[in-house]
């Protein structure tokens, strides 16, 4: 015969571990998949795949990228990228692929679908000089068709919840002022007032952000422009300048990213259930700039990674690029695109930061909230 306080015993710790377990399996985290717009802040290597002069997928692009070994993948960085630190803070095992890498009929639910392409903007005609590129409405359209891949696939229940349960990080602004409005010579603000061209990009981002809501996405976080005219390219083709920040580029973006808060504030008002974030990507990066030394950063008005020659200097870096030894000394890694340190050190501001970099709160504080 059994022992009944044995038994009991051993019943009580029988529930006592499977309650354990079960708090374990409740209180674990969730790792959501990414679906990824923009241009080359964000893009991992859509613009491998068109005729395209933005192109990063030669060496040394990559070279401080650890998952590829230090081989290019068409991240216009040495390393990653700022959405690819934010991948690791949420957890993520793996970097959601570029769209054009993947089956027509994928529906991303491995770790998501990054569609965001160098050279992109909010407006169709946005970055006309890189020849082609996936812009906003474009990379919408892919996301829409891996969505109906999903329905398809899982049925729209499930579907519905999965992309309910996603993150939609939204990099794209910057080439609508670089290689649209102040274009040299052919740029949009010879015949558009600032103020007309600034009111087109919003009605339309205005749009563009409604289109994605409709299509199930409901944790939306939008970059703002960052402070384009410290770009090291800016710096070098407004020489009355000086080699310092081009104040007359910066104050066009800080005008848009004022209305751009606006907007998305009164989206956050009319949309019901969604988390919409607006990151200060102008205050952030102006802030790194201002105090660099306090990380290290020595150099912030050239690249480390350089053309010699005129002209060929603004282009992207190619195999017969100069580059310097130690990265972890300059804040731009090419004329354009910041350095994988400063991509890390923005990233912890975005995550952790107050509600001046981030509002209506930040990024951690959005995922303690979603359960991620």
């Amino acid at each position: 015969m059994s022992n009944p306080i044995r038994s009991i015993s051993f019943l009580s710790t029988f529930g006592f571990v499977l309650l354990y377990l079960t708090s374990i399996s409740s209180d674990a985290k969730k790792v959501p998949r990414f679906f990824i717009f923009g241009d080359s802040l964000v893009d991992v290597g859509n613009n491998n795949y068109l005729g395209t002069i933005a192109k990063s997928n030669v060496e040394p692009y990559g070279i401080d990228f650890t998952p590829s070994g230090g081989k290019p993948t068409g991240r216009f960085c040495n390393g990653k990228t700022v959405l690819d630190f934010a991948v690791d803070e949420f957890g993520g095992t793996c970097y959601p692929p570029p769209s054009l890498s993947l089956s027509p009929d994928d529906d991303g639910t491995l770790c998501g679908v990054n569609y965001a392409s160098s050279g992109a903007g909010i407006l169709n005609e946005t970055g006309a000089i890189f020849l082609e590129r996936i812009d906003m409405d474009a990379q919408l359209d892919s996301y829409a068709n891996t969505r109906q891949n999903l329905i398809s696939n899982r049925g729209g229940e499930k579907a519905t919840e999965l992309l309910r349960n996603a993150v939609f990080p939204i990099v794209i602004g910057s080439n609508d002022f670089i290689d649209n409005f102040l274009t040299p010579v052919i740029g949009s603000q010879k015949y558009v007032p600032q103020d007309v061209f600034i009111a087109q990009v919003i009605d339309r981002h205005q749009r563009q952000l409604t289109r994605l809501y409709n299509l199930d996405a409901r944790f939306i976080i939008i970059w703002n422009v960052p402070p384009i005219g410290c770009m090291p390219v800016e710096r070098k083709v407004n020489p009355q300048y000086g080699g310092k920040c081009v104040d007359s580029a910066n104050e066009v973006v800080s005008d848009y990213n004022k209305k751009l808060k606006d907007m998305i504030s009164d989206l956050r008002s009319n949309l019901s259930e969604v988390t919409l974030l607006y990151v200060d990507m102008y205050y952030v990066l102006s802030g790194l700039l201002r105090h660099m030394s306090d990380y290290g950063i020595e150099v912030e008005e050239v690249g480390c990674c350089t053309n010699v020659g005129p002209l060929v200097e603004l282009l992207p870096c190619k195999q017969t690029s100069i580059y310097c030894a130690d990265r972890s000394k300059y804040a731009f890694w090419d004329p354009y695109h910041p350095s994988e340190l400063a991509n890390k050190i923005s990233v912890k501001r975005y995550m952790d930061g107050d509600e001046i970099e981030v509002q209506p709160f930040n990024i951690r504080r959005a995922m303690e909230l979603l359960g991620f």
